[in-house]
């Protein structure tokens, strides 16, 4: 699953989710059954003029969220030994 943030021209911000080629709007049971079955997001898309804070603040929570992930997953199969 790939997230997108787009900003308009009145500076909202919206989060839609990218499953494949169709975009959707974001839910948060839509992003946790991705994350289960994925195990990571996609790298972000990121539409319309966003400051490279906010960008790279975007960049920072995906990153975090799969590391999160991915470290849940570690001790997972850890403990499956």
């Amino acid at each position: 699953m790939k997230l997108s943030f787009c900003k308009n021209d009145e500076l909202e911000v919206s989060v839609s989710q990218k499953i494949g080629e169709e975009l959707q709007a974001f839910n948060y049971i839509g992003m946790i059954k991705s994350l289960i079955e994925n195990k990571k997001l996609d790298e972000p898309e990121i539409i319309g003029e966003f400051s490279e804070s906010e960008k790279a603040s975007i960049l920072s929570m995906i990153s975090n969220i799969n590391n999160e992930v991915s470290d849940f997953y570690k001790e997972d199969d850890a403990h499956d030994e």
